[in-house]
């Protein structure tokens, strides 16, 4: 009996990650947003998927789709997409497609658990999920880089910098002052938030996924577990929930 193997595209404001599963289990991921039709082919040939979900959130789309191999069946997160949480949101759609997937993640990596999600990426999301699998809400604040280009764009004398992982606690420059305004604040937001939510919903397990998970993993107190992979193990489980992988 061959193994089903599928893909999910997670394609998000600044890059397009693929993930490939076999039989359910995540064997291979990565990014892939420059990737050519020939590159497409090459990595079809050896991976041989028949399936493919699609989470978009920023970037557009629509120039996957002329790329990707014409033998297999292409999906979208959209407005019929069914989850398995329920949430407090006004309306589903309005919570951004990598939230849902990565609640939908987090349900299948620690079932009948309570949860608290934070996603680093372009921006900080934060998302709990109480162990009955209802989604109680969330935050939304600036990321690392966001940081530094507001204030390049909004103050007319500050350089526009690249993150620093070991910035100063005190600045004695312009561009150390950035450093240490951004990197040792955005950690200071995010212990802040644990603590908030903490008072409201009590003991929790922390899930820190996203681009800027490896830097921020180092520089919280509390006990957080790192899954980078967390949207696309959601979207693959929204692929199976939805059951669109059966013919």
């Amino acid at each position: 009996m061959s193994k089903a193997k599928h893909l999910v595209l997670d394609v998000g404001n600044t890059r397009i990650k693929y993930g490939y599963f076999e039989n359910q289990e995540l064997v291979h991921s990565g990014i892939c947003n420059d990737w050519s039709e020939d590159q497409w082919y090459a990595f079809h040939k050896s991976h041989p998927f028949t399936k493919v979900l699609i989470g978009a959130v920023g970037l557009t789309s629509k120039h996957l789709l002329s790329k990707l191999p014409k033998s297999c069946e292409i999906h979208h997160i959209n407005e019929s997409t069914k989850y398995p949480f329920t949430s407090a949101y006004d309306t589903i759609e309005s919570l951004g497609v990598d939230r849902r997937a990565a609640l939908a993640g987090v349900l299948h990596t620690h079932p009948e658990s309570p949860i608290f999600i934070i996603d680093a990426g372009s921006c900080i999301t934060y998302d709990f999920i109480s162990a009955d699998g209802h989604h109680h809400g969330g935050a939304i604040s600036p990321g690392r880089a966001m940081r530094y280009k507001a204030m390049h764009l909004f103050t007319e004398k500050l350089p526009l910098l690249e993150p620093k992982d070991l910035p100063p606690l005190v600045g004695t420059s312009t561009k150390g002052s950035m450093q240490s305004g951004v990197e040792l604040g955005i950690v200071a937001d995010i212990q802040a938030q644990i603590d908030a939510f903490s008072d409201v919903y009590g003991t929790f397990t922390i899930i820190l996924t996203g681009g800027d998970a490896d830097f921020l993993i180092k520089k919280i107190k509390n006990t957080i577990f790192a899954d980078a992979d967390l949207i696309l193990k959601g979207l693959h489980r929204l692929l199976m929930f939805n059951s669109l992988h059966e013919n």
